[in-house]
């Protein structure tokens, strides 16, 4: 079975061009609310390939991007060396290698639900400073739209294990633990992706549940995937909508 730190490992490039970002909106509320400046530092946990590392780069904040896979801390460290507050840790979230209370702030986006543990929790407490913000961040596809829903039945479907790995699985009373009192903001933005046929087939390749690609699953996954962007593109691109959501408030304390 492959280490969930290992996942993406064959799949680093199809990462960097297909998966999505962030509202930039998200990035201007989060740092207006935890008051951020140029001296600040931000722990970015399972970093992947630095797409919201770069983002708090360019609002000038120093930013320790934290990942054990190594194929994806190269390609942040590939593309992100320009930065004079980037810096990168080969390490997982339960052990990031951080100074004790030297973290203004910590955020995970789309990785929490990798590391959702006591181990992290402890770790989280140990590098946040006092007052220290934490920032869970996901992109959620809408669901209600019927390509999503056929494109969530087709992962279901072929995905190896797409259900069990879902983000979804957590609650907001898991989440809530992390947090200092137990409170925590939950705040929504809409963000759009766009895809040609290679880009769409591209972003399914980009996910840890898609089939290896010599597999017979993959190939009809990719026939599937073909079919339904033909259904639903519009002069030759397919447009995906997100709620993008934010959960923010202090780290916890004990």
């Amino acid at each position: 079975m492959t280490r969930n730190t290992e996942r993406f490992s064959d799949r680093v490039d199809d990462y960097l061009k297909y998966r999505p970002g962030y509202p930039q909106a998200l990035i201007e509320t989060l740092v207006s609310q935890t008051r951020l400046d140029s001296q600040s530092h931000v722990a970015d946990i399972g970093a992947g390939t630095g797409i919201l590392t770069k983002m708090l780069l360019d609002k000038g904040l120093q930013v320790s991007a934290v990942e054990p896979n190594d194929a994806m801390r190269f390609a942040a460290d590939q593309h992100l060396a320009e930065y004079a507050g980037y810096t990168s840790l080969a390490a997982p979230a339960e052990r990031t290698g951080l100074a004790d209370a030297s973290i203004d702030l910590i955020t995970a986006a789309q990785s929490f639900h990798w590391f959702c543990n006591a181990q992290t929790r402890s770790e989280f407490q140990r590098i946040a400073r006092p007052g220290a913000h934490l920032a869970l961040i996901w992109n959620q596809r809408k669901l209600s739209t019927p390509i999503q829903q056929q494109y969530d039945d087709l992962l279901t479907r072929y995905g190896t294990d797409y259900t069990s790995v879902n983000h979804m699985n957590l609650t907001d009373g898991d989440l809530s633990h992390f947090f200092a009192d137990g409170q925590m903001q939950k705040l929504a933005f809409e963000y759009r992706q766009y895809f040609d046929l290679e880009g769409f087939i591209g972003r399914v390749r980009s996910a840890s549940y898609c089939p290896p690609q010599d597999s017979a699953a993959y190939h009809a996954l990719t026939d599937a995937l073909t079919v339904l962007f033909n259904a639903h593109q519009v002069d030759g691109q397919l447009t995906f909508e997100y709620d993008t959501y934010l959960y923010l408030g202090r780290v916890c304390k004990s």
